[in-house]
């Protein structure tokens, strides 16, 4: 004979198995998740602000040769867009190593001052700052003695007639 165990028996329910498999399927899912939480979460930080060398003045119609240089503190690769200031708009060149120095040329077509921005660029869209540069285009000297006769003619207005005509003032 064969004596009875007079513990009761768990009796499971329907309901007892899909609380089961819920819990079952939100530890697998966070088990999944955790991971693309944790390597999402890490920040890319933006290169270093280029450092742009090259002229500063010069010739209408010359090519002239500049430098940029930037870092990426991640080690990413790095693009430079560059605004030449001359209405040809933003032209982005790349991807280079990070640190490594670029050359580009430009050449303007008119006289005048122009501000030449260049901005880094990684690899995930992560920018810089913009670095500039003035250029001027022709370069001119400061004259003293044209400076100096414009001091006379507004001092003494009707002095020296023949020579304002013959110079234009």
């Amino acid at each position: 004979m064969k004596l009875q165990d007079n513990k009761p028996k768990p009796v499971y329910h329907e309901r007892n198995k899909n609380m089961k498999n819920i819990i079952l399927c939100i530890l697998f899912s966070l088990i999944l998740i955790i991971p693309i939480i944790s390597t999402t979460a890490v920040a890319n930080l933006p290169p270093t602000t280029p450092v742009i060398n090259g002229s500063t003045n010069g010739k209408t119609g010359v090519q002239y040769t500049y430098k940029f240089r930037s870092t990426d503190p991640d080690g990413d690769d790095v693009s430079y867009c560059v605004d030449w200031g001359d209405d040809t708009g933003e032209i982005c060149i790349g991807p280079f190593t990070s640190g490594e120095e670029v050359t580009d040329t430009h050449t303007w077509s008119a006289d005048g001052t122009y501000v030449v921005k260049v901005k880094a660029r990684d690899i995930y869209n992560a920018e810089s700052d913009w670095a500039t540069l003035t250029v001027t285009m022709p370069y001119s000297y400061n004259n003293p003695m044209l400076q100096f006769i414009e001091l006379l003619f507004q001092r003494f207005p009707n002095a020296f007639p023949l020579l304002r005509h013959l110079l234009g003032y």
